[in-house]
């Protein structure tokens, strides 16, 4: 017997979040409806650290980012911008997670934010 749909996340951008959560951790956002293989739906949640979880009357359970990425369209390597490099950096906890909610999400856009408001 095979399970062809196990791993597979179906994510509604359009999705009625709230038929399955009317409350959601503070600082997170609500994206839509998530489906984990054939009919397992719950709200869709990133949450401020950038993880993606479903939630469902209050039940929390985390998902694999790569599968949402990847059903959001978002998978891949980030476009290179005009005069860009490629940096490797050290950060403590609480360094990513500010560059994290800077930058929605995205810790070199919080870098690249925090910088200009710097130099400004």
């Amino acid at each position: 017997m095979t399970h062809t749909n196990r791993g597979r996340l179906t994510v509604n951008i359009d999705g009625k979040w709230r038929l399955y959560t009317n409350t959601i951790p503070s600082d997170a956002e609500a994206l839509g409806t998530v489906t984990q293989g054939e009919g397992d739906t719950g709200a869709l949640v990133k949450l401020p650290s950038g993880l993606y979880v479903q939630i469902n009357a209050g039940a929390m359970r985390n998902l694999d980012g790569r599968k949402v990425a990847a059903a959001l369209g978002t998978a891949g390597r980030p476009s290179e911008m005009a005069g860009g490099k490629k940096v490797n950096t050290y950060l403590d906890a609480e360094s990513v997670a500010i560059a994290t909610k800077l930058g929605n999400g995205n810790v070199s856009e919080g870098i690249r934010k925090a910088l200009k408001q710097a130099g400004e």
